[in-house]
């Protein structure tokens, strides 16, 4: 419901913001050369064009949606930590000025956050002046007042404004709803959105009956309005919800998994086969060095081969180092690992803690019955456990199970909460993208690898 979020203003934004890095990289420049090195270098030219390409990139991970100084800056030093990066490994950091550096990137932090502000602030005053969308709400019930909230919550720069409710209830006629009126006459709506020159009707399931909503939508279409209709489905989880025609009927999707959506599957599929090939070049001496350090510490096999539940339920055999002796679970079964046990061999230890045990999977991974990153999977036996007792616990098998994932790198790993990690993974299906997944294995290195949770 904000302008701001809508596509059409998210890229006018972004091309605020490439104007005001550009614009400040020159300014910056010509302020400390004076002209005497003009037109701009290969060098600058290049330092321009890549910060322009992070900011796309950076600038959406931080999710700056609103005037926030801090958030902007933030991803501003991240654009440039990142040039930094690139620019000592390719060993060009010498051709560019460090003054002109400083210079930009104060100049540039700057730019970006008054052309921001002046954007919005731009748009506050139009909408101080009348320019905003005016709707009705049809329905001053629970799901109508959900909806008058959202919209007050959507704050100073939301371009919509309700002028008024419509509904049969004659308990709610006559009266007011967050200082919105409540019309009870509600053949009188035709009238009212000529009246007032109405923008928009939002139709809720609640507030008329289905037999005078049809005469209600009939007067509308010869209106010069849109007419938007908002379902109860609230008492749904849903993931990846859309609405959509199929087999020529309006279907509305409460839940899907994001690979089944355009080519999200073969960019996952290519993603995690070439990061998981360049990860297994690297770390092959490594693997090595560990495979005879569990030969060495007990007998038995180097590899742990162990049932898992992945994607759309199908089972698979995941590979770990062995970390425990040889059929420790003879005797007690299946049981879940747990902090302060000692079944664990010591240098079966030492690989928990680091999670060195779970390289093997990459082989998995190239095999393709699990990804890089995804939601943990878990063994038949504590899926059935758990699909009753943790509500939408099987909706993490909507993708393949990872590696590495959202819940663990914020904890939420080991003999820890299974509400909160479910809805961790259940985020993260929700809001997948190769930019997530590529932050969610960056963040490993710092949080999985030495985590307080894992044994």
């Amino acid at each position: 419901m904000m302008i701001f979020r809508t596509p059409n203003f998210s890229l006018a934004i972004a091309i605020v913001d490439i104007l005001s890095i550009i614009s400040s990289g020159i300014i910056a420049y010509l302020a400390y050369f004076c002209f005497e090195q003009w037109p701009f270098p290969t060098r600058y030219n290049e330092a321009l064009v890549l910060s322009v390409l992070l900011s796309l990139i950076i600038f959406p991970w931080f999710k700056v949606h609103a005037p926030s100084a801090p958030k902007l800056i933030g991803a501003w030093i991240t654009v440039l930590a990142v040039m930094a990066l690139i620019a000592f490994g390719f060993k060009v950091s010498d051709q560019i000025s460090r003054v002109w550096i400083i210079n930009w990137a104060v100049l540039g932090g700057v730019m970006l956050i008054v052309m921001r502000w002046l954007v919005y602030h731009l748009i506050y005053l139009l909408h101080k002046r009348g320019w905003h969308k005016k709707i009705v709400i049809v329905g001053a019930q629970q799901l109508g007042q959900t909806l008058l909230q959202n919209i007050k919550n959507s704050g100073p720069y939301s371009h919509v404004k309700v002028l008024a409710f419509f509904d049969d209830d004659k308990t709610l006629q006559n009266k007011s709803i967050e200082n919105i009126p409540v019309n009870g006459n509600i053949y009188a709506l035709p009238t009212f959105v000529e009246e007032n020159k109405i923008d928009e009707v939002w139709v809720t399931s609640h507030g008329v009956k289905a037999s005078d909503l049809d005469a209600i939508l009939h007067n509308l279409c010869n209106k010069f309005i849109t007419v938007r209709f908002v379902a109860n489905i609230f008492s749904f989880r849903m993931i990846n919800a859309s609405i959509g025609n199929k087999y020529d009927l309006p279907v509305i999707t409460l839940t899907e998994s994001p690979m089944t959506q355009r080519l999200n599957g073969l960019i996952k599929a290519i993603e995690d086969r070439v990061i998981a090939t360049m990860i297994l070049l690297m770390i092959s001496p490594l693997m090595l060095i560990i495979a005879i350090g569990v030969k060495l510490s007990s007998p038995g096999p180097i590899l742990y081969r162990q049932e898992r539940v992945g994607w759309n339920g199908q089972t698979f055999i995941m590979l770990k180092f062995r970390s425990m002796p040889e059929n420790v679970e003879s005797d007690s079964g299946p049981v879940w690992a747990k902090n302060g046990e000692n079944r664990a061999t010591r240098f079966g230890d030492f690989m928990r803690k680091t999670s060195l045990d779970e390289l093997p999977q990459f082989w998995n991974v190239l095999r393709g019955e699990m990804s890089i990153v995804g939601p943990r999977p878990e063994r038949p036996c504590f899926v059935e456990q758990f699909k009753d007792q943790i509500p939408n616990y099987m909706q993490k098998h909507l993708v393949k199970g990872g590696i590495t994932g959202w819940a663990q790198i914020n904890g939420w790993r080991g003999n820890t909460d299974l509400h909160q990690r479910i809805e961790y993974d259940i985020y993260y299906i929700e809001n997948w993208s190769v930019w997530f997944d590529i932050k969610i294995i960056f963040m490993t290195i710092f949080h999985v690898f030495f985590d307080k949770n894992a044994y």
